[in-house]
């Protein structure tokens, strides 16, 4: 991960606490701040879940912090490259969100 990205990171979802349930914000911050990442939707451990990519296809998520896990990788289950709206069918996963 790009120092950039890490420090962004590490200022502003330094911990558990920051990073739980802060996901949507946190990746609209970062891909307003860095054009060059992609948005990322689907799930994390079985929760929805956002994260971003850069241009070399590696995963930047700014709230992994949330997950209290033992491995070194979450489980990332890609649903869509883009926010999707509530009811919104994404054809290419066959994928229908609900919304919360």
């Amino acid at each position: 991960m790009e120092q950039k990205y890490k420090d962004f990171i590490d200022t502003n979802y330094p911990d558990f606490k920051s990073s739980i349930r802060a996901c949507t914000g946190a990746v609209s911050d970062m891909v307003f701040r860095f054009p060059e990442l992609t948005v990322q939707v689907g799930f994390c451990y079985g929760k929805q879940h956002c994260w971003l990519v850069d241009g070399l296809g590696s995963i930047i998520d700014p709230t992994y912090r949330q997950f209290e896990i033992e491995e070194d990788e979450p489980e990332y289950h890609l649903i869509a490259d883009r926010f999707l709206t509530k009811d919104e069918y994404e054809a290419s996963t066959g994928a229908l969100f609900l919304g919360l």
